[in-house]
């Protein structure tokens, strides 16, 4: 719940602040200005994404499922993309909520996604295709 919310309120900060930049404008015949917006655009989902996978990381060590922070971090963000962590194992009564990080991770990823892209279209205008 904690990590749906965080990326909720994340692309809310983002999109409030992309819709300022973008309003009325038209994007589509700067290509500089467009690749930094979207840049920008992705280093922050990037980092709404970090941000999450502390907070599995955190709950990983709060409650005893790896007692190391950076292999609870490194095992996080390894689980959080699908990637799967090598060399580092949580205990085996919190591997299912290990696979509800596997879950929960690529829909926030795919959310990004769909954000970047409506963006995108947004910023080059209707006149763009």
């Amino acid at each position: 719940m904690l990590t749906v919310v965080s990326h909720a309120i994340a692309l809310a900060i983002v999109r409030r602040r992309l819709s300022r930049r973008i309003r009325g404008k038209s994007y589509h015949d700067h290509v500089f200005r467009e690749a930094v917006i979207i840049s920008t655009t992705v280093l922050s989902l990037s980092l709404a994404h970090m941000f999450e996978s502390c907070i599995w990381a955190t709950a990983y060590v709060a409650l005893g499922a790896i007692a190391d922070p950076h292999d609870a971090l490194y095992y996080s963000i390894s689980t959080y993309t699908t990637l799967g962590a090598d060399g580092v194992s949580i205990a085996k009564s919190f591997r299912a909520i290990a696979g509800f990080e596997s879950l929960i991770g690529p829909m926030m990823v795919a959310w990004s996604t769909a954000f970047l892209v409506e963006f995108v279209v947004r910023m080059r205008g209707p006149d763009s295709t």
